[in-house]
């Protein structure tokens, strides 16, 4: 009897120390087990999570598959849906209100607006956060320091979400973006940065002065990357390298013993097609070590010249120009494998074939360059007008891509067909809430958009393409201009140099021709680096069209120079 009063006494003590962890325990229970997948990560698309919220029956599952949807369309950069789902949701369980916090702290960050991002981060308890939620908090945090600019703080950020990560496709994203955090950064601020005890962050500065130090030397970089891993044994780094470094174990430096060039040299395509030989000539120089064998386009199918010029013993091929023959050359890779090819221009059919890289003086590098230059200029609701034209399409398509990256907003893009299309819609306020214009258009159309803008009073600051720039043109034109900026070829900062004097005089100073002759002057530069520029992320070679690297497909890209009519003269803006 004794000994069954002792055990009530001790189950009346002991219940009410057991009732919160019951209680505790009960929520689950009680509640929906689906809540708990918020704190995993979510590995389906937002249709399927949107798909599931309408066919759930209970509202605490439905709203945990908004949460989930609205998570995933945050990735997807589908901001204002995300947002319409989250003011859907109501009577939110405390497990649902914290996720949801998590996902407004994104979407603040997503839209740039930083300090009520940061204010959302600050009230989240991080010791309530799973393993995944976490990532998703460093994620935030790493956002918000990118859009400041503050690359330091976005490596240390991901260097948290490193730690908390479990599945390795997430962490080797996450090396990725880490890797082009610092990849963009500049060498005195990766060399000026104290590690102060974090080891982390100690070994990512180390990779990337390794790679900054050797860059330009790329059978040393390989070296020193493979020292910096013997340094660095434990580095999340080390046994999941970057995946743009990875191709530089294998580097083999670019050795040319003959190359073929395909141009037209007759009929109506020989003038562009001497224009482009003859600066390729002249990069060339007196260089005998490599012979170059020239075969005319518009006398010999394209797909004869390839087997002629391998026949020959070619193991390089620059060229076709024509678009029609680039398209030929490439429905057909096999023709030319184990030859590295750069073609002259680039067509919609452009794709990523190994060994070849297509080359020309695209409208898409002026479009990304006036979005970069808009964007750092603190321009932030630009007007894009352009004409309803191919040329117009790959203008707009290239900057609206572009300007997304940059400001997670689409650009406002308007067509027109005649200038006086521009003319009329801006007199009726198209451009009232922009603080900029950049348009592509002839020296002539500008002329009239440029009158009615001026006579407005409005402050309207104006970019233009390289298509005004003419060496037609009059001292009145350049007086009317005054403020505008534009893009084109850094060549043509040379203006005192002899080699420009002497194109000048070839080409009657058409410019046109002239950055037809920087192209075929690049052209040279580009095949002698080759393999530099394929397989070294980040290579670049300064040329008379720009600075020149391998994009996505190896397309190759331009860095513009900016040029800006003041008071009747063109001066170089030095960027």
């Amino acid at each position: 009897m004794t000994i069954l009063l002792q055990r009530i006494k001790f189950k009346k003590r002991l219940m009410p120390a057991l009732f919160p962890i019951l209680l505790a325990g009960c929520t689950n229970l009680f509640g929906s087990a689906l809540t708990a997948e918020l704190t995993r990560d979510a590995n389906a698309s937002s249709d399927y999570y949107i798909t599931r919220a309408q066919q759930a029956n209970e509202l605490e599952d439905k709203q945990t598959y908004k949460l989930l949807a609205a998570r995933v369309l945050v990735t997807e950069n589908k901001i204002a849906q995300a947002e319409a789902l989250l003011a859907e949701l109501v009577k939110l369980t405390p497990e649902q209100q914290l996720d949801k916090s998590l996902i407004e702290a994104h979407i603040l960050a997503s839209k740039r607006d930083n300090e009520r991002a940061e204010s959302q981060l600050k009230f989240i308890n991080l010791t309530q956060l799973s393993q995944s939620q976490k990532a998703r908090y460093y994620q935030v945090a790493a956002r918000i320091a990118e859009n400041k600019n503050d690359i330091i703080a976005a490596v240390k950020a991901r260097a948290q979400m490193d730690y908390v990560l479990t599945d390795v496709q997430r962490k080797r994203e996450n090396n990725d973006r880490t890797w082009a955090l610092l990849r963009s950064a500049n060498k005195g601020m990766i060399n000026d940065t104290p590690a102060e005890g974090d080891p982390a962050l100690a070994g990512w500065l180390a990779l990337a002065k390794a790679y900054n130090d050797n860059l330009n030397q790329p059978t040393q970089l390989s070296q020193a990357l493979q020292s910096w891993k013997n340094a660095y044994p434990t580095h999340t780094a080390a046994y999941l390298f970057p995946t743009e470094l990875q191709g530089i174990a294998n580097f083999q430096q670019t050795q040319t013993n003959k190359v073929a060039l395909l141009l037209p040299l007759s009929g109506d395509g020989q003038l562009l097609g001497n224009t482009v030989k003859s600066g390729f000539d002249d990069a060339k120089g007196q260089s005998t070590d490599i012979q170059v064998e020239v075969i005319d386009t518009l006398t010999v199918p394209v797909d004869v010249a390839i087997e002629q010029a391998k026949q020959g013993g070619a193991r390089a091929i620059v060229g076709p120009l024509l678009k029609g023959n680039v398209d030929k050359m490439i429905s057909k890779p096999e023709s030319f494998q184990g030859m590295n090819v750069l073609a002259l221009n680039a067509t919609p059919n452009a794709r990523a074939i190994n060994q070849l890289c297509y080359y020309g003086l695209s409208p898409e590098d002026e479009a990304e360059a006036a979005a970069t230059k808009m964007w750092n200029d603190g321009i932030r609701t630009p007007l894009v007008v352009v004409p309803q034209s191919d040329l117009g399409q790959r203008t707009a398509s290239a900057f609206t891509v572009r300007w997304q990256q940059l400001a997670a907003t689409d650009a406002n893009i308007k067509f027109y067909n005649s200038a006086n299309d521009v003319t009329y819609a801006l007199q009726e306020g198209l451009a009232q809430n922009a603080q900029a214009l950049y348009i592509v258009a002839t020296s002539e159309q500008l002329t009239e958009i440029k009158t009615v803008i001026d006579s407005s009073g409005s402050t309207l600051r104006l970019y233009a393409s390289s298509r005004i720039n003419s060496s037609n043109s009059t001292p009145e034109y350049r007086l009317q201009m005054n403020g505008l900026q534009f893009s084109d070829i850094p060549f043509f900062r040379e203006t005192d140099s002899e080699q420009y004097k002497k194109i000048e005089k070839q080409t009657n100073g058409d410019y046109s021709l002239m950055r037809l002759y920087a192209m075929g002057s690049d052209a040279w530069l580009l095949i002698n680096q080759f393999n530099e520029l394929r397989q070294v992320p980040g290579y670049t070679v300064s040329g008379l069209t720009g600075k020149l690297s391998a994009g996505p497909n190896c397309n190759i890209e331009r860095e513009m120079t900016w040029f800006q009519y003041k008071d009747g003269n063109v001066i170089d803006l030095k960027n």
